[in-house]
């Protein structure tokens, strides 16, 4: 302290001018730190963070940065500056605001009178400048053309599901080739079905198909064939064509099935013969549309070809591969 104080006492010290100095600190930022509220003070004290120091935005640089139109919502709060108390938006009013915020994150709020005495958090602002442009002139635009091709990607993706009944006759010449039995050329047959159809905008709808068919043959000694089978397969239906002013289309799918089996219940007893089957269906849609998308009434028409895997007995059949074949109607519920 006694080098200190003899060196400022000196006259040589004392004629050093600091001027320059004093100058080029008032020309640098201020990056004091800025008063904090209690919620601030509170959030460091639990949260034991450190805040670098930020420099200041003076009002004078805010209303320089000049003005631009905003929306705000109702349920945001403003801070009036006078009293520094919060006022909540009870509706949404269209404010003018200052381009430039503030070190703390606010904009601030222009008055018609040109005064400043509301701030809000620029979150809450939603600037409409390019919402304005639609209403400066010329008030000059194209007419839309008369026919509008909407492209709806989201439904080239999209695979709404339809549930399908078939109940139909069948011509069962296999059936009665197999049990040897002119009775068994006839019985009936109902299926239920879950299609997957692709929406793309193409001629031909792809799609894939679940099915489980169950049929009952009568024999001449008073028994009876249970066929059943769960199958899979691909299916195609061609998009709506009209037809004496009536939507039509047509489907066709075909379906396998390692799981077929056919079981003859005798005054002997039972048996079970298992087969991979295969069947060509091929139907005419009549769509309705309904609250949940389409009903679908249908004729339908399958060929189905059996290959025996699994025998109990001696059988003889004819080597001409005999087929069952199905005419019936079908009932199905497109949800879109």
């Amino acid at each position: 302290m006694f080098w200190l104080a003899l060196l400022i006492s000196t006259s040589a010290f004392a004629q050093i001018d600091t001027s320059a100095i004093r100058e080029l600190d008032d020309q640098l930022p201020d990056y004091s730190q800025s008063f904090q509220s209690p919620e601030e003070i509170e959030y460091r004290q639990h949260n034991r963070k450190f805040h670098p120091p930020k420099k200041i935005v003076l009002m004078e640089e805010i209303i320089k940065s000049g003005t631009q139109k905003g929306a705000l919502n109702p349920g945001y709060p403003m801070v009036n500056l006078k009293t520094n108390k919060q006022h909540t938006v009870t509706k949404p009013i269209y404010v003018n605001y200052f381009n430039l915020e503030d070190e703390n994150g606010f904009k601030y709020i222009k008055n018609n009178d040109g005064s400043v005495i509301w701030r809000i958090k620029s979150d809450y602002v939603e600037p409409i400048k390019e919402e304005l442009v639609l209403y400066e002139p010329p008030h000059r635009y194209t007419p839309a053309p008369d026919n509008i091709v909407r492209a709806e990607y989201d439904k080239k993706l999209s695979i709404p599901p339809e549930v399908s009944f078939y109940v139909g006759t069948i011509q069962g010449n296999y059936m009665s080739d197999l049990f040897d039995d002119e009775k068994a050329k006839s019985g009936l047959s109902n299926q239920y079905g879950l299609h997957f159809f692709t929406q793309w905008k193409l001629p031909i709808k792809a799609g894939v198909v679940f099915h489980y068919e169950k049929s009952s043959y009568d024999l001449s000694n008073g028994g009876q064939v249970i066929y059943s089978a769960p199958s899979f397969g691909p299916q195609f239906k061609t998009r709506d064509f009209e037809f004496l002013g009536q939507p039509l289309r047509f489907q066709t799918q075909f379906r396998v099935s390692p799981f077929a089996k056919a079981t003859a219940e005798t005054v002997n007893g039972s048996v079970t013969f298992k087969f991979n089957s295969a069947d060509l269906l091929a139907s005419i849609e009549r769509p309705i549309k309904n609250r949940w998308g389409e009903f679908v009434l249908g004729l339908y028409m399958q060929n189905q070809w059996l290959n025996m895997k699994e025998q109990p007995q001696f059988v003889n059949v004819q080597a001409t591969n005999q087929t069952n074949k199905s005419l019936g109607l079908t009932f199905s519920q497109v949800f879109e």
